[in-house]
């Protein structure tokens, strides 16, 4: 369990700013989070597990743009130690299946239900790093590297559980997420993809087209 100074310190750090027209971590340089990668992942872990708690005092917009932070590595690289493989693949993939808790107490209760995928530009900020988790994820999978393919699998299975949120903005963003990995695990992913149109009666025809649009890649 991380201590809980620290772990308010790091939300501080990632959510507690003003929301402005240009984002905080555009004025470089940036003053990243210099603990080691164990750390960041158990505060990735212990934020998302409890976030609906953790960042109940946050705007939507805040939200919206400390996620975009986080997610990214454009700034600071702290999803990339998901894919550190000096950090325990135990914790890794506990910080992975964090993702599950985050969008079912926080995307699924504060996102509208609108698809981004038709109006990008139309979002709101949380709907549109919901949308776009997975593209900005700097997690790729590795099939042909042994020491990676364990938390490869755990990747398409965390896709599979986000997929049975009853929130179309959280299916969208899964469905983007199939996308992305389609390319490594073709026929995972169209498993994953056929399953879930098959046990999920009454979709939005929105949202059928754009997963029949995944499993056509």
């Amino acid at each position: 369990m991380i201590d809980r100074q620290l772990l308010d310190k790091w939300i501080a750090h990632v959510f507690d700013h003003p929301v402005e027209e240009e984002a905080w971590y555009f004025d470089y340089p940036i003053v990243c989070w210099e603990n080691r990668p164990e750390e960041i992942a158990q505060l990735i872990a212990e934020t998302f597990e409890r976030s609906e708690e953790l960042l109940a005092r946050f705007s939507d917009a805040q939200l919206g743009q400390g996620l975009s932070f986080l997610v990214s590595n454009l700034w600071c690289e702290y999803m990339i130690t998901l894919n550190n493989l000096s950090v325990p693949l135990e914790l890794r993939c506990r910080a992975l299946w964090s993702f599950v808790p985050l969008f079912e107490q926080v995307m699924a209760k504060r996102c509208s239900p609108q698809l981004t995928h038709i109006n990008q530009s139309a979002a709101d900020p949380l709907n549109a790093v919901c949308f776009c988790w997975w593209d900005n994820l700097p997690i790729y999978g590795e099939p042909d590297v042994a020491a990676c393919r364990e938390f490869d699998q755990e990747v398409l299975k965390v896709l599979r559980r986000l997929l049975t949120i009853e929130h179309d903005a959280c299916r969208e963003s899964a469905l983007y997420g199939c996308d992305e990995w389609a390319y490594i695990y073709p026929s995972e992913i169209l498993e994953i993809v056929e399953e879930f149109l098959a046990r999920t009666p009454g979709l939005c025809p929105e949202l059928v087209k754009y997963a029949n649009l995944v499993i056509r890649r």
